[in-house]
């Protein structure tokens, strides 16, 4: 049974395209390689001041450990503040 991190994060006062620089060539790297990993959607509406990722684990104790990295409140890069942080069961996929 897989379990997924949805992260939401306030993106306002970041600049866009140094935002999507940093999810491609930073983040999602260091995902890639972490045990367990399945999946990643990393999402931005800098416009709106909104980004979101659902990233994919086998187990729910990996997706913990990842959450346990996004704690609300903290500011994860400059310009970026996690608002909520939630382990979700993976029911059904495409």
């Amino acid at each position: 049974m897989a379990f997924a991190v949805v992260i939401e994060v306030d993106n306002s006062r970041e600049d866009p395209e140094e935002g999507r620089r940093g999810l491609r060539e930073e983040l999602l790297p260091v995902l890639r390689g972490l045990p367990g990993f399945q999946s990643a959607q990393l999402m931005a509406a800098h416009e709106r001041g909104l980004g979101f990722a659902c990233v994919v684990f086998a187990t729910r104790e990996q997706a913990e450990e990842l959450a346990g990295w996004f704690t609300v409140g903290a500011v994860i890069r400059p310009g970026v503040t996690v608002v909520r942080n939630e382990v979700i069961e993976v029911v059904a996929s495409a």
